[in-house]
């Protein structure tokens, strides 16, 4: 990874769009209350403009993570969600963990997503039910997928935009589809299997 020049940023912003200097300053006044007030992200971890953290307290965002603008993460009275490190949520995500939710390290959830661990019970007057939700390290989750209660996506998985993955998903498998099918796999990469 490479060092960010940020004074050269800075002013290459002030010559091109000073405007974007209002954007970078939201991202930075978000990004303290996370990890000074609320106490949930780690070091080097940017949190977007108008991102929410609900029940903070149970939610724990790993280092040098990128939360976009509009993320939505609830951990509920007594659910948590646990994200790794390095990893990317994009715009208009949203988590809620009432029943567990764990985010391997370097992985990359795309814009639109819902991660979802409450189940309800037509049958018994719509009695909630709270199941966890795994994605492995270096999993990618493309924009609008929908991960239902129960479901574990494996390390190095593929989910296409706009599946709903309503089972378990293996290792590097690739899924797309409504419900998410794997239709093929990928090569397991010489760093991956030594790590």
């Amino acid at each position: 990874m490479h060092e960010l020049d940020t004074a050269g940023y800075l002013r290459r912003v002030l010559r091109t769009d000073p405007g974007e200097l209002w954007h970078i300053l939201s991202h930075a006044l978000a990004t303290m209350r996370a990890r000074y007030l609320k106490r949930c992200a780690g070091r080097g971890t940017v949190v977007g403009a108008h991102t929410k953290l609900i029940n903070a307290r149970n939610i724990r965002i790993g280092e040098q993570s990128w939360l976009q603008d509009h993320v939505y993460i609830r951990a509920g009275a007594d659910g948590r969600v646990r994200i790794g490190d390095r990893v990317a949520i994009n715009s208009f995500a949203k988590i809620f963990g009432h029943g567990g939710v764990e985010v391997g390290d370097d992985a990359q959830i795309g814009p639109g997503t819902l991660i979802t661990t409450t189940d309800h019970d037509f049958r018994r007057d719509l009695e909630a039910s709270f199941h966890p939700v795994v994605i492995g390290k270096r999993a990618w989750i493309g924009a609008n997928v929908t991960v239902l209660p129960g479901v574990t996506i494996g390390d190095y998985a593929v989910v296409g935009a706009g599946s709903v993955v309503n089972k378990s998903i293996p290792a590097y498998a690739i899924a797309v589809g409504v419900p998410a099918r794997v239709i093929g796999t990928l090569e397991p990469k010489a760093d991956a299997a030594q790590a």
